[in-house]
Protein backbone atom coordinates (compact mmCIF):
# COMPACT_ATOMS: atom_id res chain seq x y z
CA UNK A 1 0.00 0.00 0.00
CA UNK A 2 2.68 1.99 0.84
CA UNK A 3 4.53 1.73 -2.74
CA UNK A 4 1.15 2.28 -4.48
CA UNK A 5 0.45 5.32 -2.69
CA UNK A 6 4.11 6.48 -2.91
CA UNK A 7 3.58 6.11 -7.30
CA UNK A 8 0.55 7.92 -6.82
CA UNK A 9 2.07 11.20 -5.34
CA UNK A 10 5.30 11.27 -7.37
CA UNK A 11 3.24 10.93 -10.67
CA UNK A 12 0.80 13.66 -9.27
CA UNK A 13 3.75 15.79 -8.37
CA UNK A 14 5.92 15.11 -11.63
CA UNK A 15 3.89 16.19 -14.23
CA UNK A 16 1.69 19.10 -15.17
CA UNK A 17 -0.65 17.36 -17.52
CA UNK A 18 -3.82 17.41 -16.14
CA UNK A 19 -4.88 14.57 -17.92
CA UNK A 20 -2.49 12.27 -16.10
CA UNK A 21 -3.20 13.72 -13.38
CA UNK A 22 -6.92 13.17 -13.35
CA UNK A 23 -6.18 9.45 -14.48
CA UNK A 24 -4.28 9.56 -11.13
CA UNK A 25 -7.01 10.73 -9.30
CA UNK A 26 -9.48 8.22 -10.79
CA UNK A 27 -7.64 5.53 -10.04
CA UNK A 28 -7.43 6.62 -6.39
CA UNK A 29 -11.06 6.77 -5.92
CA UNK A 30 -11.73 3.50 -7.44
CA UNK A 31 -9.14 1.46 -5.45
CA UNK A 32 -10.31 3.51 -2.36
CA UNK A 33 -14.21 2.55 -2.88
CA UNK A 34 -12.83 -0.93 -3.51
CA UNK A 35 -10.99 -1.21 -0.43
CA UNK A 36 -12.97 0.89 2.37
CA UNK A 37 -16.03 1.32 0.41
CA UNK A 38 -18.50 4.57 -0.68
CA UNK A 39 -20.12 4.61 2.62
CA UNK A 40 -16.88 5.30 4.41
CA UNK A 41 -15.40 7.98 1.46
CA UNK A 42 -18.56 10.26 1.59
CA UNK A 43 -16.28 12.65 4.22
CA UNK A 44 -13.19 12.19 2.35
CA UNK A 45 -14.75 12.95 -0.81
CA UNK A 46 -16.41 15.93 0.50
CA UNK A 47 -13.48 17.46 1.44
CA UNK A 48 -11.56 16.51 -1.31
CA UNK A 49 -14.22 18.79 -3.45
CA UNK A 50 -13.94 21.34 -0.99
CA UNK A 51 -10.14 21.68 -1.13
CA UNK A 52 -9.92 21.72 -4.60
CA UNK A 53 -12.56 23.79 -5.21
CA UNK A 54 -11.04 26.29 -2.67
CA UNK A 55 -7.72 25.66 -4.47
CA UNK A 56 -9.31 27.01 -7.75
CA UNK A 57 -10.89 29.81 -6.57
CA UNK A 58 -8.00 30.90 -5.25
CA UNK A 59 -5.62 30.72 -8.68
CA UNK A 60 -8.63 32.14 -10.20
CA UNK A 61 -8.95 35.27 -8.00
CA UNK A 62 -5.15 35.80 -7.14
CA UNK A 63 -3.20 35.04 -10.99
CA UNK A 64 -4.81 37.70 -13.47
CA UNK A 65 -2.47 36.05 -16.24
CA UNK A 66 -3.47 34.45 -19.49
CA UNK A 67 -4.81 36.15 -22.64
CA UNK A 68 -8.26 34.90 -22.61
CA UNK A 69 -10.39 37.42 -20.01
CA UNK A 70 -13.76 36.37 -18.71
CA UNK A 71 -13.95 39.31 -16.56
CA UNK A 72 -12.30 42.63 -15.25
CA UNK A 73 -13.23 43.90 -11.96
CA UNK A 74 -11.62 47.24 -11.04
CA UNK A 75 -8.22 47.48 -10.04
CA UNK A 76 -9.06 49.95 -7.05
CA UNK A 77 -10.60 47.65 -5.71
CA UNK A 78 -7.67 45.83 -3.00
CA UNK A 79 -7.25 42.02 -3.35
CA UNK A 80 -9.62 41.08 -6.03
CA UNK A 81 -9.00 43.81 -8.60
CA UNK A 82 -7.77 42.36 -12.06
CA UNK A 83 -8.64 40.38 -15.09
CA UNK A 84 -10.13 37.12 -14.32
CA UNK A 85 -8.65 34.65 -17.24
CA UNK A 86 -9.78 30.99 -18.49
CA UNK A 87 -6.40 29.99 -18.01
CA UNK A 88 -5.90 31.11 -14.54
CA UNK A 89 -8.90 28.88 -13.67
CA UNK A 90 -7.56 25.97 -15.73
CA UNK A 91 -4.56 26.09 -13.93
CA UNK A 92 -6.71 26.59 -10.73
CA UNK A 93 -8.59 23.72 -11.56
CA UNK A 94 -5.34 21.49 -12.28
CA UNK A 95 -4.53 22.30 -8.69
CA UNK A 96 -6.87 21.14 -7.63
CA UNK A 97 -6.94 18.02 -8.98
CA UNK A 98 -3.65 17.59 -7.61
CA UNK A 99 -4.38 18.34 -4.29
CA UNK A 100 -7.41 16.20 -4.22
CA UNK A 101 -5.30 13.09 -5.84
CA UNK A 102 -2.63 13.58 -3.06
CA UNK A 103 -4.86 13.51 -0.43
CA UNK A 104 -7.24 10.10 -1.95
CA UNK A 105 -3.79 8.51 -2.56
CA UNK A 106 -3.03 9.00 1.20
CA UNK A 107 -6.08 7.71 2.36
CA UNK A 108 -6.28 4.24 2.28
CA UNK A 109 -3.41 4.76 5.75
CA UNK A 110 -6.58 6.32 7.98
CA UNK A 111 -9.23 4.35 6.24
CA UNK A 112 -7.89 0.53 5.31
CA UNK A 113 -4.57 0.18 8.03
CA UNK A 114 -5.28 0.31 11.79
CA UNK A 115 -2.44 1.91 13.37
CA UNK A 116 -0.81 -1.43 14.91
CA UNK A 117 -0.40 -2.17 10.91
CA UNK A 118 1.01 0.60 10.21
CA UNK A 119 3.95 0.27 12.89
CA UNK A 120 4.26 -3.46 11.89
CA UNK A 121 4.79 -2.57 8.30
CA UNK A 122 8.15 -0.10 9.35
CA UNK A 123 11.57 -1.70 10.30
CA UNK A 124 12.74 -2.44 14.00
CA UNK A 125 15.08 0.78 13.58
CA UNK A 126 11.92 3.20 13.47
CA UNK A 127 9.42 1.52 15.96
CA UNK A 128 8.89 4.86 18.01
CA UNK A 129 8.56 6.37 14.60
CA UNK A 130 5.93 3.84 13.97
CA UNK A 131 4.45 4.89 17.46
CA UNK A 132 4.44 8.31 16.69
CA UNK A 133 2.67 8.17 13.30
CA UNK A 134 0.17 5.20 15.08
CA UNK A 135 -0.37 7.65 17.79
CA UNK A 136 -1.00 10.52 14.93
CA UNK A 137 -3.54 8.31 12.97
CA UNK A 138 -5.76 8.16 16.51
CA UNK A 139 -5.90 11.53 17.30
CA UNK A 140 -8.21 12.90 14.41
CA UNK A 141 -11.35 10.06 15.39
CA UNK A 142 -10.48 9.83 18.78
CA UNK A 143 -10.96 13.97 19.26
CA UNK A 144 -13.78 13.70 16.55
CA UNK A 145 -15.88 11.45 18.91
CA UNK A 146 -14.72 13.42 21.59
CA UNK A 147 -16.28 16.38 20.17
CA UNK A 148 -19.56 14.67 19.47
CA UNK A 149 -19.75 13.18 22.43
CA UNK A 150 -19.08 16.68 24.42
CA UNK A 151 -21.54 18.33 21.99
CA UNK A 152 -24.45 15.93 22.79
CA UNK A 153 -23.95 16.01 26.52
CA UNK A 154 -23.67 19.82 26.56
CA UNK A 155 -26.81 19.85 24.26
CA UNK A 156 -28.81 17.51 26.83
CA UNK A 157 -27.78 20.28 29.78
CA UNK A 158 -29.47 22.97 27.47
CA UNK A 159 -26.60 24.35 25.53
CA UNK A 160 -27.27 25.79 22.54
CA UNK A 161 -24.83 27.70 20.24
CA UNK A 162 -25.20 31.07 20.51
CA UNK A 163 -22.35 31.88 18.38
CA UNK A 164 -18.25 32.02 18.42
CA UNK A 165 -18.29 32.43 22.22
CA UNK A 166 -20.45 29.75 22.88
CA UNK A 167 -18.81 27.07 21.33
CA UNK A 168 -15.81 27.71 24.06
CA UNK A 169 -18.09 25.89 26.32
CA UNK A 170 -17.63 22.31 23.72
CA UNK A 171 -14.12 22.96 22.79
CA UNK A 172 -12.65 23.49 26.06
CA UNK A 173 -13.85 19.72 27.24
CA UNK A 174 -12.82 18.30 23.79
CA UNK A 175 -9.00 19.82 24.65
CA UNK A 176 -9.37 18.78 27.86
CA UNK A 177 -10.17 15.49 27.52
CA UNK A 178 -7.52 14.95 24.66
CA UNK A 179 -4.90 16.29 26.86
CA UNK A 180 -6.24 13.69 29.69
CA UNK A 181 -6.46 10.55 26.67
CA UNK A 182 -2.83 11.40 25.95
CA UNK A 183 -1.96 11.06 29.50
CA UNK A 184 -3.47 8.00 29.81
CA UNK A 185 -1.88 6.31 26.83
CA UNK A 186 1.35 7.89 27.94
CA UNK A 187 1.08 5.79 31.31
CA UNK A 188 0.14 2.47 29.37
CA UNK A 189 2.72 2.54 27.06
CA UNK A 190 5.29 3.44 30.03
CA UNK A 191 3.50 0.20 31.82
CA UNK A 192 3.92 -2.28 29.06
CA UNK A 193 7.56 -1.01 28.97
CA UNK A 194 7.84 1.16 25.59
CA UNK A 195 11.20 2.07 24.79
CA UNK A 196 12.51 -0.57 26.73
CA UNK A 197 13.82 -2.98 23.94
CA UNK A 198 13.12 -4.08 20.78
CA UNK A 199 8.98 -4.30 19.34
CA UNK A 200 7.73 -7.68 19.43
CA UNK A 201 4.39 -9.35 17.43
CA UNK A 202 2.79 -11.89 18.46
CA UNK A 203 2.57 -13.18 14.53
CA UNK A 204 4.27 -11.71 11.70
CA UNK A 205 2.20 -10.39 8.77
CA UNK A 206 4.22 -11.49 5.49
CA UNK A 207 3.68 -9.99 2.08
CA UNK A 208 0.94 -11.63 0.21
CA UNK A 209 0.19 -12.32 -3.41
CA UNK A 210 -1.80 -9.70 -3.92
CA UNK A 211 0.55 -7.46 -2.10
CA UNK A 212 3.23 -8.16 -4.47
CA UNK A 213 0.90 -7.48 -6.96
CA UNK A 214 0.80 -3.68 -6.01
CA UNK A 215 4.68 -3.28 -5.41
CA UNK A 216 4.93 -4.35 -8.49
CA UNK A 217 2.23 -2.60 -10.57
CA UNK A 218 3.08 0.84 -8.66
CA UNK A 219 6.95 0.25 -9.80
CA UNK A 220 5.92 0.12 -12.96
CA UNK A 221 3.66 2.94 -13.44
CA UNK A 222 6.68 5.10 -11.75
CA UNK A 223 9.18 3.68 -14.24
CA UNK A 224 6.87 3.92 -17.63
CA UNK A 225 6.06 7.03 -16.35
CA UNK A 226 9.27 8.64 -16.26
CA UNK A 227 10.44 6.52 -19.27
CA UNK A 228 7.47 8.34 -21.27
CA UNK A 229 8.43 11.57 -19.87
CA UNK A 230 12.33 11.27 -20.70
CA UNK A 231 11.26 10.19 -24.14
CA UNK A 232 9.25 12.94 -24.79
CA UNK A 233 6.08 11.14 -24.59
CA UNK A 234 4.44 12.38 -21.18
CA UNK A 235 4.66 16.45 -22.65
CA UNK A 236 4.26 18.73 -19.31
CA UNK A 237 1.13 21.29 -19.52
CA UNK A 238 1.68 24.94 -19.24
CA UNK A 239 -1.93 27.05 -19.50
CA UNK A 240 -0.29 30.61 -19.90
CA UNK A 241 -0.15 32.79 -22.02
CA UNK A 242 -3.15 30.91 -23.92
CA UNK A 243 -5.30 27.95 -22.66
CA UNK A 244 -4.09 24.90 -25.13
CA UNK A 245 -5.55 21.49 -24.74
CA UNK A 246 -3.48 18.74 -22.98
CA UNK A 247 -1.66 16.46 -24.85
CA UNK A 248 -1.96 12.91 -24.04
CA UNK A 249 0.04 9.96 -24.77
CA UNK A 250 -0.85 6.47 -24.72
CA UNK A 251 2.26 5.18 -23.05
CA UNK A 252 1.74 7.53 -20.25
CA UNK A 253 -1.90 6.88 -19.43
CA UNK A 254 -1.26 2.76 -19.79
CA UNK A 255 1.27 3.54 -16.82
CA UNK A 256 -1.60 5.72 -15.10
CA UNK A 257 -3.69 3.45 -15.42
CA UNK A 258 -1.61 0.35 -13.65
CA UNK A 259 -2.91 2.13 -10.50
CA UNK A 260 -6.06 1.01 -10.52
CA UNK A 261 -4.14 -2.13 -9.33
CA UNK A 262 -5.49 -2.17 -5.79
CA UNK A 263 -9.05 -2.53 -7.60
CA UNK A 264 -8.35 -6.40 -8.02
CA UNK A 265 -6.07 -7.06 -5.43
CA UNK A 266 -8.35 -5.54 -2.76
CA UNK A 267 -11.64 -7.10 -4.33
CA UNK A 268 -9.80 -10.56 -4.57
CA UNK A 269 -8.98 -10.36 -0.45
CA UNK A 270 -13.02 -9.50 0.34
Amino acid sequence: MAAWTAACLFIVLYTTNPAYKATVLAAAIASLAAGAGLHRMRGLLTAVVLIAAFATLLNFVSAHLGTTVLFTVPYAIPGIGGTYTIEALAAGASGGITVGAAIVAAAPFSLMLASHDVMDALPAALSRTGAAIAASLNLVPSVSASFVQVSEAQRLRGWRPRGPRSWAEVVVPVVLTSVEDSIQLAESMEARGFGSGPRTALKSSPLRRSDWLLVGASAAAVIVFVAAHAAGLAADWYPYPRLTPPAVDIVSVAACLLLFAPVVAWRSRA
